[in-house]
């Protein structure tokens, strides 16, 4: 009997205990996370991925073919225009050899002909048998001219041939190769006794080195065909490169592309085609800080500024509220649900936080729709 006693009296004092605490819970408010409503500034950026290059570089070729004989200047080195670079030396194949040696024979025995009958026709002159005007005359003067100069010719490509230089006229052709501009070898990609392949083949001609002028650097990248289409040249920008990841240099849009670099582009792996196109762009005037050495090919990306709202009523987008398309905030009240749909309108926004033009005010309080759940949207 004392056993149900206690049992009974255990019960009841569970029970009591769990209304007690139930009536304490529903009596008190229910709180929930707020934000205040505060000014600041809201960009909308477009973003490119690219590199640092130089804004002038040149490919250093041969204009003829043969072996690489001596190597003047190495990377990272200074030079100036008309500096020797490469010196080409020629490597014929005999058959080249002999009939280059050939056409030299046989030009030379032309003239020897066209000589001869010259002599013949200048003895009748002298004998008065023939007029200085005789048109065979004249035609044999002519003959002897363009036999020589044929000779010429053909010497001059034996020469070429045999050593690579030759003298014409009051010019001397070498195949040795100067710089074309003032700059800095950027690489060199043959060594001595390399073969390579001039420009003058049906083939690829050999790139040996290649110069820039590192004094006036650019970027080059791409942006999303939907950033292209509100890019315009004279906007500015801010860059960042790998190396000094927390320096910004400033800049100027210089060049936005007419068409898509690689515009429904067949992809390698598949058959399908993409329309992701990127449009290529350019930064230059670049403002580089001292002491920051930038070197061709520094990853870098592009921070252009297409829209600016400054000093603006802002709210971070996971706040809002959507019905349908009407976007409202949550204002704290003291009604039952504790809260009510407050509409507002929408300014420019930069993906986390949107500009308020109509609707709040500075410094007023509002919950934060996203810690609340689902049900209190």
């Amino acid at each position: 009997m004392a056993k149900r006693w206690l049992l009974s009296a255990v019960s009841v004092a569970i029970l009591g205990s769990g209304a007690y605490f139930y009536y304490q819970s529903s009596s008190q408010p229910q709180t929930f996370p707020t934000l205040i409503v505060e000014k600041g500034t809201i960009e909308k950026q477009a973003v490119a991925v690219g590199s640092i290059v130089p804004a002038h570089s040149v490919s250093i070729k041969s204009q003829i073919d043969g072996i690489v004989g001596e190597i003047y200047a190495d990377v990272g080195e200074k030079v100036s225009q008309g500096q020797a670079l490469i010196k080409v030396r020629p490597n014929p194949t005999p058959q080249a050899l002999t009939d280059a040696s050939t056409e030299l024979m046989r030009s030379e025995a032309d003239l020897e002909s066209e000589k001869q009958k010259l002599a013949n026709l200048e003895s009748l002159v002298k004998q008065e048998i023939i007029p200085s005007n005789y048109d065979a005359y004249v035609t044999a003067r002519s003959a002897v001219k363009s036999a020589q100069a044929n000779v010429l010719q053909k010497r001059q490509n034996l020469e070429l041939i045999r050593s690579g230089e030759a003298s014409i006229g009051g010019s001397r052709l070498t195949s040795t190769i100067y710089a074309p501009i003032d700059g800095t070898v950027l690489n060199r990609k043959v060594e001595v006794g390399e073969p390579i392949i001039s420009t003058e083949s049906s083939q690829a001609a050999t790139e040996m080195m290649s110069l820039a002028d590192m004094n006036s650097l650019i970027f080059k990248g791409s942006v999303s065909e939907h950033d292209a289409a509100q890019l315009s040249p004279g906007m500015k920008v801010l860059l960042t490169v790998a190396p000094y990841p927390e320096v910004e240099i400033e800049g100027v849009l210089t060049k936005v592309a007419i068409q898509s670099e690689n515009l429904n582009e067949t992809q390698s792996n598949s058959n399908t085609k993409s329309f992701d196109n990127g449009f290529g762009v350019e930064v230059g005037k670049l403002k580089i800080p001292q002491g920051i050495l930038l070197r061709s090919g520094f990853s870098s990306t592009a921070h252009i500024t297409l829209k600016k709202s400054q000093d603006v009523l802002v709210l971070p987008e996971r706040v809002l509220a959507f019905e349908g398309e009407s976007p409202s905030v949550l204002v704290p009240d003291s009604s039952e649900q504790g809260f009510h749909h407050q509409p507002v309108k929408l300014g420019l926004s930069d993906g986390i936080n949107v500009e308020v033009l109509d609707g709040v005010e500075i410094e007023q309080e509002i919950l934060d729709n996203s810690m609340m759940g689902a049900s209190h949207g």
